[in-house]
């Protein structure tokens, strides 16, 4: 039996398979027009493509296209004859509405496409960028991840990550969306956290700066009281889950290099505490905290850990779990374990607004 905790591998800390390195990368950008074709036409029919901030464009009812001018956030934006102009209002990152809005998809089936999940993070250990575990953006200045990730780092005098938010392939020099890095400034984990049952595996990571948006940089839904996925109690096969990840694909294949992404079907717990005491023995109980998910072929692997698990409802992507742990990897009848996110949810309102009132206060 192989029971692994969804990556944790750092050089030197845990004697597991080394994963590559997420290099460093650099784009110079060439002189880009400062004004779109006026006679460009999306793939949806809305003629006329203008130069504008990013949130403006998709606040007004736009489909962002490319990058334009001098700005960074600047996109060519084809506006819908129809769509009414409205400015982008100061808002909080994390807002309901503005979050979970997954970006363009191929189709590509196991594949993710560049600014897909742009709340998909990646944690670095410095000053090497050795990676150490997956993360979602949750709120402007928080990612959120599994314990077991960061649990040694939590009790260092000096935080030594930081967290890499819009990334996509791992070996490419050549993304025309490129990634940003945010030093870690806090590890908070869950104070029930057991190391040892991976119980409550759950925790969160204060950037030192504000994430900014971008087409491939936003957050993910929260599951809130009384919305969407507050109390998964039973299992709607209908409902759309996935996991996002660089990990393996299979227990013999090589970590992946761009961003997977794995369709995995939700389990109820009492199914999943079954399949699970024919590996872990009769007396293995299954935490209320948790929940399972994936099917044979169908899981989160080495690498993955840390990272969301998300379900749609309405066109929104709101994060049910946090990937933990499981035995090998999409192996029949055996599904993988997450720590469900709604039982934490009030734990992390809180504590991203107590340090939130903090720094206020501080300032």
């Amino acid at each position: 039996m192989m029971l692994t905790a969804r990556l944790h591998f750092v050089a030197g800390k845990i004697s597991v398979i080394i994963f590559y390195r997420l290099y460093i990368l650099f784009i110079a950008f060439s002189y880009v027009p400062q004004m779109c074709e006026a006679n460009a036409t999306n793939l949806h029919g809305s003629h006329g493509c203008d130069c504008m901030e990013y949130w403006t464009c998709v606040m007004s009812g736009g489909s962002p296209f490319s990058y334009c001018g001098l700005s960074e956030t600047n996109v060519c934006c084809f506006v819908p004859a129809e769509a009414s102009s409205q400015e982008v209002q100061p808002a909080s990152f994390g807002s309901k509405k503005r979050c979970g809005h997954k970006g363009p998809d191929s189709g590509q089936e196991g594949i993710a496409d560049p600014a897909e999940w742009p709340w998909h993070a990646a944690i670095l250990e410095k000053p090497d960028d050795l990676y150490v575990c997956g993360a979602s953006l949750v709120d402007k200045n928080w990612v959120l991840t599994a314990a077991h990730c960061v649990d040694d780092y939590a009790r260092e005098k000096g935080v030594s990550l930081k967290v890499r938010l819009g990334e996509y392939d791992v070996t490419s020099t050549q993304e025309a969306l490129v990634h940003e890095e945010y030093d870690v400034s806090r590890i908070v984990l869950y104070p029930a956290f057991n190391n040892s049952t991976l119980a409550h595996d759950i925790a969160l990571l204060e950037l030192r700066q504000a994430a900014q948006r971008r087409p491939h940089i936003d957050v993910v839904c929260l599951p809130q009281p009384g919305g969407p996925f507050h109390n998964i109690t039973s299992v709607d096969h209908r409902t759309r889950c996935l996991i996002t990840g660089w990990g393996r694909r299979t227990e013999v294949t090589e970590h992946s290099v761009v961003l997977k992404e794995v369709p995995v079907p939700l389990w109820q717990n009492a199914a999943c505490e079954a399949a699970l005491r024919k590996q872990f023995g009769p007396n293995y109980h299954l935490p209320s905290t948790s929940i399972c998910a994936g099917a044979e072929e169908m899981d989160a692997c080495d690498g993955d850990g840390g990272g969301p698990l998300v379900c749609e409802e309405n066109g929104q992507w709101y994060q049910v779990g946090v990937i933990s742990f499981g035995i090998g990897c999409g192996r029949k009848n055996t599904p993988g374990v997450y720590t469900r996110v709604n039982t934490h949810e009030q734990w992390i309102t809180d504590t991203i607004l107590h340090h939130r009132e903090s720094s206020n206060q501080e300032s």
